[in-house]
């Protein structure tokens, strides 16, 4: 339930903001203003989303703003102008590797001053260097098992190197995530003791 109306959320955004852009031809004179109503119809979707409440459980503005933008992309990103399209990809190529970075700070901050005590900075190297020939090994390998049951299209490898980097972004997060999860007998939680983890 959640999913579903968290993706129903940005869905009726996005093809509002692809209707609008279609329609509402006066909005496409400035790239400024283009840029500037995408990013606000995308963070409207995530705002209401975080907001609704529906039988008790929490909405995602995460995936409602996902899916927003993933509509906004698709249907959009076409009805803008030519200016519009390049700067538009430009600021969210940028604000994309800024939040990213934000992220990778926040994991450093955080592992810091979460985890007292004795450091191995060869341990960090092995564990790293294992992760990523891992992660890059998991994605070939299942790439070409299905490639061998399915041969419609293929990727090149630079394409499936791109996807081992870009699922690295996922674990940040659920890290980040995690780190706010309230647990009991501490200052996080803030709500009744028996909700909180244990």
């Amino acid at each position: 339930m959640l999913g579903f109306f968290s993706l129903t959320i940005g869905l009726i955004f996005g093809l509002m903001t692809s209707l609008i852009f279609k329609k509402a031809s006066f909005l496409r004179v400035s790239a400024i203003t283009e840029t500037f109503l995408l990013l606000a119809f995308g963070m409207i979707s995530y705002f209401i989303a975080d907001l609704t409440i529906v039988a008790g459980i929490k909405m995602s503005g995460i995936i409602s703003l996902l899916t927003c933008g993933i509509v906004m992309s698709h249907y959009t990103y076409y009805n803008l102008s030519e200016q519009g399209k390049v700067a538009s990809t430009i600021t969210f190529t940028f604000l994309g590797h800024s939040a990213e970075a934000g992220v990778y700070s926040y994991i450093a901050i955080a592992l810091y001053s979460n985890i007292p005590g004795w450091w191995s900075f060869e341990f960090i190297i092995y564990e790293t260097i294992l992760i990523i020939f891992g992660r890059v090994a998991a994605i070939f390998a299942t790439f070409y098992a299905f490639n061998q049951c399915f041969k419609s299209r293929t990727l090149n490898p630079k394409e499936l190197l791109f996807i081992s980097w870009g699922g690295v972004i996922r674990g940040a997060i659920a890290f980040a995530l995690v780190l706010k999860i309230p647990i009991a007998g501490t200052h996080t939680c803030t709500i009744k003791e028996e909700d909180c983890f244990s």
